[in-house]
């Protein structure tokens, strides 16, 4: 007879620390409280494999359809560069659509707005498989882009509003692991799809999978409350914005999460040439990708279980600035594969755990303004991995590679070494 009006107590406080002055007042219920309703609201696994799959959605519309530029420059009786054009279209769009819908989150809630974008998302594709001109594929390239930039921005939004501390390390670390192998396999998936199906083929499987996102929307419930949202105005969206750049954490995690991305745009755009220098077929290079893709995967999960964050930031990009020396060695030496992928892949594995870090920290320093950060974070992120990954072509590639590999992680490890992350 005791327990039950323990229970009742319990539900009646759970509910009543749904409001933010309360957890002001009350620290120690917070962890509980978020938890809570998190499984109470949205099943862990269901919730775990949503936000997972969200987060592939940049990776698959950049990279699953570039092994049919040739079918597609053929199609449309154009240049290389015009297709190209349509790659570049897509990444900015994913850059101003973290931006657009980040802001506009944090207003009406995460999940109107995801609603909204999956079903941009869908005219979107539809549109790039119907047009008859490169100029109008290009453009629907940056609408898809602009669309799936919303899916990857509320991932990370989503995850902040739903947990905290270690948890919210967890689920970044589950991202982490998704996204990493996604980034690496999308180009070899694609590729196989093409091979069978023709390009069109990939654009229709992007439809699917944001069929199947719409109706995962539908049965995904609203993470932010209402009474925890921002009213959507200039003079509060540049007070956030200005509190968001002040806060000194945030600043250099969005800083790591940027080299991060650096680096992984880098090996992309140098990997296919070099891996071809050593006379690897297409079918050997998918599977080193895939290889490099487990080490992304692997490092992201054990990243997730370690306490400190910034630990794991300085002690991964100490050894990230070694791996980075030795596979500058092996590629200025012309040395043999395996010294080549050996050092890749361990420093995948540190990229991964760096990348894993730089988001809980990040977010988990600006959860009253989740979506925003999300926003800036993810904008910032493919803004410079976009713009270091052609420095690649400028020359020689095995010269410029290991330039920039090297000065990446020189400073990432002088950025984790030299600020102290513990300060606001």
């Amino acid at each position: 007879m005791l327990f039950v009006p323990k229970m009742k107590y319990i539900v009646e406080t759970m509910k009543y620390a749904n409001s933010r002055k309360y957890v002001l007042l009350h620290p120690k219920f917070t962890k509980m409280r978020i938890t809570l309703e998190a499984k109470k609201e949205n099943p862990r696994l269901f919730l775990e494999g949503f936000l997972g799959l969200l987060s592939t959605f940049g990776p698959f519309v950049l990279d699953m359809y570039i092994s049919s530029f040739p079918m597609i420059t053929e199609y449309y009786h154009t240049v290389p560069s015009m297709v190209q054009m349509s790659l570049a279209s897509c990444t900015v769009g994913l850059a101003l659509g973290q931006l657009l819908f980040g802001t506009i989150s944090d207003r009406y809630g995460r999940r109107q707005p995801l609603l909204f974008s999956l079903l941009l998302f869908l005219a979107a594709t539809l549109g790039c498989l119907s047009v008859h001109s490169i100029t109008f594929f290009i453009a629907m390239r940056f609408f898809q882009g602009l669309a799936a930039a919303g899916s990857i921005v509320l991932s990370r939004s989503i995850a902040a509003d739903s947990y905290s501390g270690s948890a919210l390390a967890r689920m970044f670390g589950i991202i982490g692991m998704i996204n990493g192998v996604a980034t690496v396999l999308a180009p070899m998936f694609g590729g196989i799809v093409v091979s069978t199906g023709g390009w069109r083929a990939v654009f229709w499987l992007l439809f699917a999978i944001g069929v199947t996102m719409v109706f995962g929307t539908i049965l995904l419930k609203e993470s932010l409350p209402s009474d925890n949202r921002t009213p959507l105005n200039p003079n509060a969206l540049i007070s956030d914005i200005r509190k968001i750049l002040t806060n000194r954490i945030y600043l250099c995690a969005v800083a790591q999460y940027g080299l991060v991305m650096a680096m992984i745009f880098t090996n992309l755009a140098s990997a296919p040439f070099i891996m071809d220098s050593y006379g690897l077929s297409a079918e050997r290079i998918s599977l080193v990708f895939g290889v490099n893709a487990i080490a992304l995967a692997i490092s992201a999960g054990i990243a997730a279980r370690l306490g400190d964050m910034r630990r794991v930031i300085r002690i991964s990009s100490s050894w990230a600035l070694v791996l980075a020396v030795a596979l500058a060695v092996t590629l200025l030496t012309h040395a043999r594969f395996w010294a080549y992928e050996g050092s890749l892949f361990m420093l995948y594995m540190f990229v991964g755990a760096m990348c894993t870090a730089s988001n809980t920290l990040a977010m988990g320093s600006e959860r009253n303004n989740a979506g925003i950060a999300s926003a800036l974070l993810g904008t910032i992120g493919y803004a410079v991995g976009g713009v270091v990954s052609p420095l690649v072509g400028l020359g020689n590639v095995f010269m410029t590679s290991s330039i920039i590999f090297v000065a990446i992680t020189a400073a990432s490890c002088m950025l984790a070494h030299s600020v102290k992350l513990s300060d606001k």
